[in-house]
């Protein structure tokens, strides 16, 4: 049995309606029983649902009864993630969640000696944004020689075309992940700061550092010096934007980030459905290795939608019979990294590799 917790979110919902394609019996979990009764009605299996909440810890157990696999769509993962994978890996249930929240993936790990005794899988951040660059990352290293000098990855991604929950995720991100992997180790440092310039299908781009969940992942299963994610922003703005963006990190720490939660809240309300179906996207992942460099690129539609299928199909592999991997494990580590691109490419995304 699947259970989807924060199942009437927007990610969530989709994570559910996927699931009702494959036959996999699941049900729904969040804090409205209103919410999920109309969201279970919706769909073809009518799964039965549980009303649970982080913040009243009583009810969390209940989430890992008769379960083999929890998929945690409940965000801000900083604020909400903690406690419900704590309990994953306490019961020996398998967990993956949709964070690309640097700072908690990176607290998860202290769970790994514990998921091993009890035989839980613990996969943070298995979803569009880390779990496509992580497998790719471990596809195109195979045959180079490490440890790799660096790993950077680019995102090009839909602008304004943004949940209201990714838009939290990304405030906690940056307000929390202080975190960078340099010289084969985490070291501290305030997000943004540098910018980097670069070709994606012969088109130039300008893009900012940011905090992304690879710094942690990579490094769990490629040895390599140094880990960076960027997104790819305005070329006109990139420098002010890299100056502003640690400035910004600070101040979201203080009583500012609470108000700005809001003003996402009730002054920018999310785009309309279609613009998230239609929007597109670009990760180019580029190794650094001693003679020279090799650039992975993948490029598709519909981050949220690929997201859901995502989850659904490491949802099928975790509970395949004979599944034996255990601990906190990075999607690359948890799926098979070669299996995982050709599904990808099966859902419509476009690889190139270029050395």
């Amino acid at each position: 049995m699947v259970v989807v917790f924060g199942a009437t979110g927007y990610t969530g919902q989709r994570v559910a309606r996927v699931l009702d394609r494959t036959g996999l019996p699941f049900r729904l979990a969040g804090r409205s029983p209103e919410k999920l009764a109309a969201l279970a009605g919706s769909l073809a299996s009518r799964p039965a649902t549980l009303t649970a909440d982080v913040a009243a810890p009583a009810t969390l157990p209940s989430l890992f009864q008769n379960t083999r696999l929890l998929i945690n769509c409940a965000g801000p993962f900083t604020d909400l993630g903690e406690p419900v994978a704590r309990l994953a890996a306490t019961y020996g249930v398998h967990y993956l969640d949709l964070t690309n929240e640097l700072s908690y993936a990176y607290r998860l790990r202290q769970y790994d000696a514990l998921a091993r005794q009890t035989g839980a899988a613990l996969v943070p951040a298995c979803a569009f944004e880390v779990a496509i660059a992580d497998c790719l990352t471990s596809v195109a290293a195979r045959d180079l020689p490490q440890p790799l000098r660096a790993v950077d990855v680019v995102y090009v991604l839909p602008g304004g075309v943004v949940s209201y929950g990714t838009r939290l995720s990304a405030l906690k991100t940056f307000a929390q992940s202080w975190l960078a992997y340099r010289g084969r180790k985490w070291v501290r440092g305030l997000p943004g700061g540098a910018v980097r310039g670069g070709e994606i299908n012969g088109r130039p781009y300008r893009a900012l550092a940011f905090p992304s969940c690879e710094a942690v992942t990579v490094p769990a299963h490629l040895k390599v010096s140094d880990v960076q994610a960027w997104l790819a922003v305005s070329r006109r703005w990139a420098g002010v934007a890299a100056g502003l963006l640690p400035l910004v990190s600070v101040l979201l720490r203080s009583p500012l980030g609470a108000l700005t939660a809001l003003s996402f809240r009730y002054l920018m309300p999310p785009p309309p459905e279609d613009s998230f179906h239609a929007s597109r996207f670009v990760v180019q992942v580029e190794l650094t290795y001693a003679h020279g460099t090799r650039t992975v690129t993948a490029r598709g539609a519909d981050p949220y939608g690929l997201t859901a299928e995502i989850a659904a199909y490491a949802a099928q592999q975790l509970l395949a019979e004979g599944y034996d991997k255990r601990g906190v494990l990075a999607p690359a580590q948890a799926l098979e990294a070669g299996a995982f691109v050709g599904w990808v490419r099966g859902q419509g995304v476009a690889i190139s590799i270029e050395t």
